[in-house]
């Protein structure tokens, strides 16, 4: 398991396993993210974007979980942006 799956772990507990991930566990996250979880998170929105095109156009509670996973990886890249320099984190959302 890579440092930031650790991290999404980590700052979870049974109850929220099923609930939106919070802006409280998103700073948690973000305050130990590197250069290498950026990359990480660039990778995975990648990865979201790719098995959205390729999830079945009926398989709308598929999508709607790709969906959250790109919005809550969108929000932790805003959470690392504002506690880092600019010029050390390169945010590319699209």
């Amino acid at each position: 398991m890579d440092k930031l799956s650790r991290l999404f772990e980590k700052s979870r507990d049974v109850q929220s396993l099923y609930k939106r991930t919070t802006d409280a566990q998103l700073n948690f996250i973000a305050t130990r993210c590197n250069r290498d979880e950026v990359a990480a998170i660039h990778i995975r929105l990648k990865q979201f974007r790719s098995e959205l095109a390729a999830c079945p156009e009926w398989d709308g509670d598929t999508q709607d979980q790709i969906w959250d996973a790109i919005e809550t990886h969108k929000r932790l890249l805003v959470q690392i942006y504002l506690l880092k320099k600019p010029s050390t984190v390169l945010i590319h959302t699209e």
